[in-house]
C-alpha cells in the first residue's frame, strides 16, 4: 500500500497520514479487521519520526476508525459480526439469516418467496442515506436518485437516535465509519455499507492530463475536501497541482478556474457551478456501479415493517 506524502505542503504530515488511512478505509482498501503497519516499520518506510506515526494512529483511534490492541497492533475497526448467532434480537437474527442465504446462492426472488410463506413482509420502500454531515448525504442522495427507481432520502445519526422508527421499512446506506454507531441505535435495520471510489473514467481523464496541469476540485461537502488530494494525487502524485475549494467559496474558485487545466466537482457542486456560469466542469461520481448493483439486489429482499 503506497502512502504518498507531500513534504512541501502546509498540511502537517500527521494530518496527511490520517487522511490517507481514512480514504483507504472509506474505499475498502483497508478492510475491517485488517492490521495496519507497526509504528516503527511505517516510520522507517516513510522516513518519518515514530512519534508522528503514533500520533496519527491515536487520531484514527479517537475518530473510531481503528482499535489499538496492546501487544498485537493497530486494526481497522470491524463493522460488526454478520453471524445470526451474534444477533442482538429476533429481528436482527432474521435479517442476518437472509443475508447469508443470498451469499449461499439463492436468488433474491427465491428468498422472498420462502419468507412470505411464514412471515408477512415486503421489500424496502426506500433507501435512507445515514450520515452526520448533511452535505455528504446530499451528494450520495443526488447520485442514487438518478440511478435507482426506489425513493431515496437521508437522515443523521441524531435523527435515528431521536426516532429509531425513522428507518422502519427502509434500507439504510452508511459509510464504514458509522456502521457500528448505526447498528447500536437500530440493530434490526436492513443495512448496507457504502464504499466510495473514483470512477475508472475519472482516473483515465486524470492520467491523460499533461504533467504540471492545474486541477481545480470544487465540492459541496467539507467531508470530501480533505480526501480530494489523496484520491487525485493517488492517480498522478505530484505531477499535477491540485486546488480544492468548497462550492460556497465562489470568489476563490472563480479566480482559480481561469488558470485551471481541468475543473471537477461532485454532482451537487457541479449543478451550482453551472448555475453560476461555469462551463468547463467535469462532474464526478463517487458511488461505484458495483454498489448500485448490490443495492438493487438488496431492494428485492424483505425488511420488517
Amino acid at each position: 500500500m503506497e502512502i504518498p506524502l507531500n513534504r512541501e505542503s502546509g498540511v502537517p504530515i500527521r494530518d496527511q497520514l490520517v487522511t490517507q488511512f481514512e480514504v483507504r478505509i472509506l474505499d475498502g482498501t483497508l478492510a475491517p479487521g485488517q492490521r495496519l503497519p507497526s509504528v516503527r516499520a511505517l516510520a522507517r518506510r516513510l522516513k518519518v519520526h515514530a512519534n508522528t506515526i503514533s500520533a496519527a494512529y491515536q487520531d484514527l483511534k479517537s475518530a473510531g476508525h481503528v482499535s489499538l490492541k496492546k501487544g498485537s497492533g493497530v486494526f481497522v475497526r470491524d463493522a460488526g459480526s454478520w453471524a445470526p448467532q451474534d444477533a442482538r434480537g429476533l429481528d436482527e437474527m432474521i435479517r442476518l439469516t437472509l443475508h447469508i442465504a443470498l451469499r449461499k446462492g439463492w436468488s433474491a426472488a427465491e428468498i422472498r418467496a420462502a419468507v412470505e410463506r411464514w412471515m408477512q413482509a415486503a421489500p424496502p420502500d426506500r433507501v435512507v442515506v445515514v450520515d452526520p454531515v448533511p452535505e455528504m448525504a446530499a451528494i450520495v442522495v443526488h447520485e442514487l436518485k438518478t440511478r435507482l427507481k426506489t425513493p431515496v432520502e437521508s437522515c443523521s445519526l441524531d435523527d435515528v437516535a431521536k426516532d429509531p422508527d425513522r428507518l422502519r421499512g427502509g434500507l439504510a446506506l452508511v459509510l464504514p465509519y458509522h456502521v457500528e454507531a448505526l447498528r447500536a441505535l437500530a440493530p434490526a435495520v436492513a443495512l448496507r455499507i457504502l464504499y466510495l471510489e473514483l470512477h475508472a473514467e475519472e482516473q483515465k481523464a486524470m492520467r491523460a492530463l499533461p504533467s504540471g496541469s492545474i486541477v481545480l476540485v470544487v465540492t459541496s461537502s467539507p467531508t470530501l475536501a480533505p480526501f480530494a488530494e489523496v484520491l487525485f494525487k493517488g492517480v498522478r502524485g505530484d505531477e499535477i497541482l491540485l486546488e480544492t475549494r468548497l462550492v460556497g467559496q465562489t470568489k476563490e474558485w472563480r479566480r482559480l478556474m481561469k488558470a485551471a487545466d481541468a475543473m471537477v466537482a461532485d454532482v451537487v457542486a457541479a449543478a451550482a457551478l453551472r448555475k453560476a456560469g461555469a462551463r468547463r466542469v467535469r462532474e464526478i461520481r463517487l458511488v461505484p456501479e458495483s454498489m448500485i448493483v448490490k443495492l438493487q439486489d438488496a431492494l428485492l429482499l424483505v425488511t420488517p415493517r
